[in-house]
């Protein structure tokens, strides 16, 4: 079990102590203070912050969230959650009308911008200052509305603008339909029989849906692009996660890279390295080389290549096939089949590197990190009929896979909500 305070006496108490190590971080950095102004940093802690500042944040965000509902009680659970729908659809209305991007630095009147994205002023006035409550804009003075450090992100971040607009078009709609798809299909894992399938009438998979809508396929390219940068996706767990130096000059094969983002983040950091980015074709026509569009040296040291990992991996002998959350959106069969049509490629020292959620036992690691991956499972079942999964069912999917499979390396980074398997082929 997580060894956290419980009573409001001691988390108090422990709370203010992590607050001073954040704080004196910062000061000893000249990095800017949290801070809901729209000056304020975008991210709480660079990413060279020491790892025990980062457990005292981590800690403090648990302790905040623990305060919060000893304070509420149970009889004001229900009270408490009943916000966060009506977050959601506010964010949703803010995104459909363009509010963001019509807010300028200075602010504007609410008049101005109700004319500015034709919508009624009154209206306007009600889901703004419903999204202040959330600190998503400020009223700096009656009648103007102005942004915060999070609008400004949501204004200026092309990505987390399509996180926000795919989070409210489609997870909360899918979210929504749980239980319809489990009353319908209460023991299926087919792919089209999913909340997803309720939430959108329809009777494809997800990917086979999304690739004929052009529009939210870059949304999702987008989107998944904010989560890669994100502090508990953050590509630095890729990269500091594994001894990729040791490689020397090696050959990368990144399976569904999409547009090569942890490809390119990989290159930047190892020059050595050589890495061939495989997605779907119209993936590579849409977002593929994105990311290294502008860098010559990236362009020449990695390459895009159409293929689909239900099909055999048609490189052989490369250093590392790199499957970066690609697993959990398949269930145990289809996992399964991805993992045996790399395995006729492998050479003697070739490894497979898996970076995808492993639950952890109830309770044993912070509350405020475990709802993360808590979510990630929840999407994977109204989504796919699929599943995050623990450390057990990681072997059994490698045993049906291969039984010469051989779990290498399994660690999770510390501010990460993914693991590194690293697995290896006996004999």
């Amino acid at each position: 079990m997580a060894t956290t305070p419980s009573s409001l006496d001691d988390l108090s108490n422990s709370l203010a102590s992590n607050v001073s190590i954040l704080t004196t971080y910062l000061d000893s950095v000249s990095y800017p203070a949290p801070s809901f102004d729209q000056s304020g940093p975008d991210v709480t802690l660079p990413k060279q912050a020491p790892q025990h500042v980062k457990i005292a944040r981590q800690q403090l965000m648990d302790q905040a969230l623990q305060i919060f509902q000893l304070a509420a009680g149970p009889s004001e659970f229900l009270a408490n959650l009943q916000p966060g729908y009506h977050n959601i659809a506010v964010l949703q209305w803010l995104c459909h009308f363009n509010i963001f991007r019509l807010v300028p630095e200075g602010g504007i009147s609410y008049s101005e911008l109700a004319q500015a994205a034709g919508v009624s002023e009154d209206k306007l006035k009600g889901v703004a200052r419903m999204a202040m409550t959330t600190r998503v804009f400020c009223e700096p003075s009656p009648g103007h509305i102005m942004h915060t450090s999070t609008s400004k992100l949501l204004a200026t971040n092309p990505n987390h603008h399509d996180w926000a607009v795919f989070m409210c078009d489609l997870s909360a709609p899918t979210a929504a339909s749980m239980v319809d798809a489990h009353q319908a299909w209460p023991n299926s894992d087919k792919k089209n029989q999913t909340a997803y399938n309720v939430a959108f009438q329809h009777d494809q998979p997800y990917f086979d849906h999304l690739k004929q809508q052009p529009e939210r396929h870059k949304q999702f390219a987008g989107y998944m692009q904010a989560v890669t940068t994100s502090e508990g996706t953050d590509l630095v767990h890729l990269i500091n996660g594994f001894d990729w130096g040791s490689l020397g000059k090696a050959r990368i094969v990144d399976i569904g890279g999409s547009s090569g983002h942890a490809s390119a983040a990989l290159a930047k950091r190892y020059p050595q390295l050589h890495l061939t980015v495989q997605d779907l074709p119209e993936v590579i026509v849409s977002s593929g080389a994105k990311a290294i569009s502008t860098d010559a040296d990236l362009s020449s040291r990695i390459t895009f290549e159409p293929h689909s990992f239900f099909e055999e991996q048609t490189i052989h002998g490369a250093d590392i096939y790199l499957l970066r959350m690609i697993l959990h959106d398949w269930g145990f069969e289809d996992s399964v089949k991805i993992l045996s049509n790399i395995v006729p490629s492998l050479g003697a020292n070739s490894k497979i590197i898996i970076m995808d959620t492993v639950l952890p036992e109830p309770g044993s690691i912070p509350s405020s990190v475990e709802r993360l991956l808590r979510v990630r499972d929840l999407t994977m079942m109204q989504v796919f009929n699929s599943q995050e999964r623990a450390v057990e069912d990681w072997g059994k999917v490698f045993e049906k896979a291969d039984p010469r499979l051989r779990v290498l390396e399994l660690n999770r980074p510390f501010g990460s909500n993914l693991a590194l398997i690293v697995l290896g082929l006996d004999g």
